[in-house]
């Protein structure tokens, strides 16, 4: 498989620094150009967020209906629209939390001009369009807040959590998470690594959420994951499961045929609609 994939990126000149392929036999990685072994995977943060949320689920200390403003109380010493207080972990999961606009995106945004150095006030002073639950709107924002919740539960960063029950019971080498200035982790976005250690958390929930045989997360948690797409869906039209993100990334499993893919790249979003389907269809 990798071979075919190395092919395709070649004959259409595709902008492919590594790729990563996981099998029963193991993990096969190419790397297209010389660079970083690490490279910025964008919004698959968004996926380890939620999965970091999972794992709190399954200990029992939150739930998916809980408010994210009960659990931030301490934090809260501004005024903000009534409105926030009806948000609740699964909206956030779900890009459902009433606004019509990103307000937070470090990408794109210089972070001078938002004048403030407190992420959480920045995004609960915006007075959100529509009430909870009503209307998706995709952005970094319901992952800062979740960051945010993470954090609260377990009194640190959400990504030592990432890195305490992800990132290291998978055998992570290299990795780095970008944090605002208050030093919580993004969340929506600046993360880190290379595809071979990022196709690892797509062979957990292949693997209904063991990996090679250790528990990560409960098979019920994958079941919601899946259902209720926080931050997973099916792949253009394929039956890949994943999460893509910004100039092309992707990390994916097809579960008939007990595979996991992962790459990072700087290409138009585009190149998933001919490139999945191709992958899939020479399985």
């Amino acid at each position: 498989m990798i071979e075919k994939i190395e092919q395709y990126v070649k004959e259409h000149q595709l902008n492919f620094y590594d790729v990563a392929v996981m099998t029963k036999d193991g993990i096969k990685c190419s790397y297209f150009q010389p660079g970083c072994k690490c490279n910025a995977s964008y919004s698959i943060a968004k996926l380890f967020i939620s999965t970091a949320i999972g794992v709190l689920i399954d200990k029992s200390l939150i739930s998916e209906d809980d408010k994210i403003t009960d659990i931030l109380r301490k934090s809260l010493t501004f005024s903000y629209d009534p409105i926030w207080d009806g948000v609740t972990v699964r909206h956030a999961l779900t890009h459902r939390i009433g606004i019509d606009y990103g307000v937070l995106d470090v990408d794109r945004d210089s972070t001078e001009d938002y004048g403030i150095l407190d992420f959480l006030r920045l995004i609960l002073t915006y007075q959100p369009r529509y009430q909870p639950g009503m209307h998706y709107c995709y952005s970094d924002v319901p992952s800062y807040l979740l960051s945010r919740v993470i954090s609260e539960i377990t009194g640190s960063s959400a990504d030592t959590l990432i890195n305490d029950k992800i990132q290291v019971p998978l055998s992570f080498q290299q990795t780095a998470w970008s944090r605002c200035p208050m030093n919580y982790t993004i969340g929506g976005t600046g993360t880190f690594m290379s595809a071979s250690d990022l196709v690892k958390l797509a062979w957990v929930y292949l693997k209904n959420g063991t990996y090679n045989g250790k528990r990560i997360i409960s098979e019920s948690w994958v079941r919601k994951a899946e259902e209720n797409h926080y931050e997973l869906d099916y792949v253009e039209g394929t039956k890949f499961i994943g999460k893509g993100g910004m100039y092309g990334q992707m990390v994916m499993y097809h579960k008939e045929k007990n595979i996991a893919i992962a790459w990072h790249a700087y290409e138009d979003e585009s190149i998933h609609k001919e490139l999945i389907p191709y992958l899939e269809s020479i399985l």
